[in-house]
């Protein structure tokens, strides 16, 4: 019984036809990976901004524990310059540093003196004179005796006045990180798109391997820009948007603390606009990436 011979796999040989198509794609590449951790940086600032309002608190201010009419006014001398086409506002205007957080007390060490009290007669009898010294003991003789330490301070606990400051700092510090984040990172997003476009007609017209993955990578990437473009700008009220607004996020946020513990409705609502849509957002890019990768490997590192 004859047997059958192997059949080798026939070897990919680099195309030389396709090395121009090649130094294209490489530079494609280049700016399509620079918009694509842009975009990456951009969502998670905001979701990482929905962890610290929810559950770390950061930004809750204390209005149960102070008047409005108690709060001291800013010095208008620490205050920054003005905002620069209302995007980046100045966050050292929100409080003062020095109130930021308490100033410790210093309380008086064992190497004060204390306090002179009024000399009596017996007190004057009982009181060694002054030419007498303590004579140091052998021990001691010759070396130098360190003083006992001061005991560690504990800051005093944050007054309600001083509370409210330092979340007012946080609230102006985020809204000043996130307004242009999400104005950079949906510019990026759209850039990226039609830099994959770019990449993906490069690919057709040089008849490179790799398609399908880069055909699936625009399309998934397609879908990402469904979750992060401001919808409210072309349907009203509308505004699901995986880059939301900051100072909508602490509305809801404050109205949920507000209402009744069974609106089951409100907190879906609550938690699918500001965690599920920048959670899915971040794992639609991811997605899309790993696609372009595995579509660069196959167009651009076969050929190589």
């Amino acid at each position: 019984m004859a047997q059958e011979q192997r059949r080798e796999q026939p070897v990919r040989l680099p195309n030389p036809s396709a090395q121009p198509f090649v130094a294209a794609l490489k530079t494609t590449r280049f700016f399509a990976v620079l918009f694509f951790w842009v975009t990456m940086v951009c969502v998670l600032a905001h979701a990482a901004t929905f962890c610290l309002v929810e559950w770390v608190g950061a930004y809750d201010l204390p209005a149960a524990e102070i008047k409005p009419a108690e709060i001291k006014p800013v010095d208008e001398t620490v205050r920054g310059p003005a905002p620069w086409l209302g995007v980046f506002e100045n966050a050292a205007a929100a409080a003062v540093p020095g109130e930021l957080f308490p100033n410790v007390k210093p309380e008086p060490s064992s190497r004060q003196p204390a306090p002179s009290k009024p000399a009596t007669a017996g007190a004057l009898e009982e009181e060694s004179p002054p030419d007498q010294v303590e004579s140091p003991s052998p021990e001691t003789e010759g070396r130098v005796v360190a003083e006992p330490e001061e005991p560690v301070r504990k800051p005093a606990p944050l007054t309600p006045e001083q509370r409210r400051l330092r979340a007012r700092y946080y609230r102006n510090l985020t809204s000043c990180v996130l307004r242009p984040a999400r104005i950079i990172g949906t510019l990026s997003g759209v850039l990226l798109a039609v830099t994959l476009f770019l990449y993906l007609e490069i690919s057709l017209l040089g008849r490179l391997a790799g398609i399908r993955r880069l055909t699936r990578s625009l399309f998934v990437l397609l879908l990402f820009l469904w979750t992060v473009l401001p919808w409210d700008c072309v349907f009203e009220g509308f505004r699901t948007s995986a880059m939301f607004d900051f100072e909508a996020l602490l509305a809801a946020h404050t109205a949920r603390a507000g209402a009744a513990a069974g609106d089951w409705l409100g907190a879906a609502m609550y938690f699918g606009q500001f965690l599920v849509m920048p959670a899915v957002s971040v794992i639609l890019l991811a997605w899309s990436g790993i696609q372009f990768a595995g579509g660069y490997g196959e167009s651009v590192l076969a050929n190589e």
